[in-house]
């Protein structure tokens, strides 16, 4: 097929992109108050377009009173005032409330007055949700680092090590630092015995625990235990690998979601066998209490 045969009908385009689910657009011409929404619109709103007379004052009553302060109203539209891109809560008639990137932008006769507006909706919900989510953790992070000096880290295999400011508070190195070089936060004398222990785990990819004698910034030295584990997806791979490191001696057990992940795909029939051994139980009584 030629590059140049290639030709883009542009209502097809936009059915091709809204078709997720997630976009759509309007318009409003002034001089005839013509008002147009595209079928993507209709889905990220909630509205049937069958019964649904499309209209901008529709389109202000769906967004959150809350929210309104910070969109433009028929009038600014009318006058030329677009107040730029916002992002907005959405209580569409199901009840569902979406959260939604908006942008407009005004169109112009050739004398500069306005003749119309046309905007464009983004479904941001999720992402939205999962920004929440990350600084909810990361709250919870800094709380238990303040509490208990316990840290949290990973390692993506893409992005290479991921360490929280935390790291660089109870060592006093910068991130840069760390991300050069994480066996930096070790003792000289220890650092590489650590490194040659780490790496032989990491090449077998197996967990494994670290009892390392750290720098501490205000205190000079002190020894935390660091767990790691592989992280693996459903076809066995690993992933990442998560770990989660506090001070020596130390009784407290809180774990991220994901060293929790990884920690659960580490169990194998060995550690089954080591605890009914401890309980003293058949392997019936450990089905009955886990539930299985």
């Amino acid at each position: 097929m030629n590059l140049e045969s290639l030709e883009f009908a542009s209502p097809y385009f936009l059915d091709l992109i809204e078709s997720q689910g997630v976009t759509g657009t309007w318009s409003w011409g002034f001089p005839d108050n013509h008002h147009a929404w595209s079928p993507g619109l209709f889905r990220v709103l909630g509205l049937d377009p069958q019964t649904t007379r499309p209209g901008y004052e529709r389109l202000l009553g769906l967004i959150h009173p809350q929210d309104r302060e910070g969109v433009e109203t028929r009038a600014d539209l009318i006058q030329g005032v677009t107040l730029g891109q916002k992002t907005v809560r959405l209580l569409r008639p199901d009840g569902a409330i979406r959260v939604l990137s908006v942008r407009c932008e005004i169109y112009l006769t050739p004398d500069g007055r306005p003749r119309g507006a046309a905007g464009v909706v983004l479904d941001v919900t999720d992402q939205e949700r999962l920004q929440q989510a990350r600084m909810a953790e990361q709250r919870r992070r800094r709380a238990l680092f303040n509490e208990r000096r316990t840290l949290f880290f990973f390692s993506d295999l893409a992005i290479g090590l991921d360490f929280t400011q935390e790291f660089c508070d109870l060592t006093g190195l910068s991130a840069s630092e760390i991300a050069t070089d994480a066996f930096q936060t070790i003792t000289h004398e220890e650092r590489e015995h650590w490194r040659a222990h780490g790496g032989e785990a990491f090449s077998a990819g197996l967990a494994y625990r670290a009892t390392p004698l750290l720098r501490i910034m205000r205190h000079g030295r002190e020894r935390f235990e660091s767990f790691v584990v592989p992280i693996r997806s459903s076809g066995g791979e690993i992933r990442e690998w998560a770990g989660i490191t506090r001070p020596m001696g130390s009784m407290t057990s809180p774990v991220s979601d994901q060293f929790r992940e990884g920690l659960e795909q580490a169990i194998d029939g060995r550690h089954l066998r080591a605890a009914r051994a401890l309980l003293d139980w058949s392997m019936t009584d450990l089905a009955r209490a886990a539930g299985l």
